[in-house]
């Protein structure tokens, strides 16, 4: 399984496993679609709620259905490049951060000060841009890469099922050994 990790990812690994299960097995599109309409569904919300904490509720919520879109995202972008470059555009992608920081900080500036309905306008607008990414998403083909790895596994016989069962197994082993670091490393990312 291909699973390429951001610096945030560490504290949102168990959507990262579902989604990353899913994107091997059944390809990388739909579960990106779906998790960014997951994504823009829990940034409207957060523009409906009333109390501070349904606000920290679901941006909670947010946050671990953010973890489930860097794997795939990561795999879809890099997979098709030449081994030689992946690095490099590694370091590029993870910038998105600061560019969603930056195309937030813009709205928050450029638009709230207009609206009516002040900081919810803010993210009204996120995720409408979430539904509109899905929406492309769901436009384009399925990875060139992804279709002939599974071409290749339908020539030999064998099925994601079968390294989903090991990868399973083998992480349900790592946990028992190293919870206790596991935990550590959780509560270390989500303080950053």
């Amino acid at each position: 399984m291909q699973r390429l990790v951001g610096e945030h990812a560490d504290a949102f690994l168990p959507l990262q496993v579902v989604f990353g299960i899913l994107s091997d097995r059944f390809g990388r599109k739909w579960p990106l679609v779906i998790n960014l309409l997951i994504c823009s569904a829990l940034e409207l919300g957060a523009g409906f709620v009333h109390t501070f904490s349904q606000f920290l509720a679901l941006r909670s919520l947010f946050g671990i259905a953010m973890g489930g879109i860097w794997g795939i995202a990561s795999s879809t972008a890099l997979e098709n490049l030449p081994i030689e470059v992946r690095g490099l555009a590694s370091g590029v992608f993870q910038q998105g951060y600061a560019a969603g920081y930056l195309i937030a900080a813009v709205i928050n500036l450029r638009l709230v000060p207009h609206s009516s309905h002040t900081w919810r306008a803010l993210f009204w607008a996120s995720g409408a841009m979430s539904a509109f990414a899905a929406l492309i998403r769901a436009l384009l083909p399925e990875s060139e890469v992804f279709l002939r790895a599974k071409a290749l596994e339908r020539e030999k016989g064998s099925t994601t099922g079968k390294k989903t069962r090991v990868f399973i197994r083998q992480a349900g082993a790592m946990l028992k050994m190293h919870w206790l670091l596991c935990v550590y490393a959780v509560l270390l990312m989500t303080g950053m």
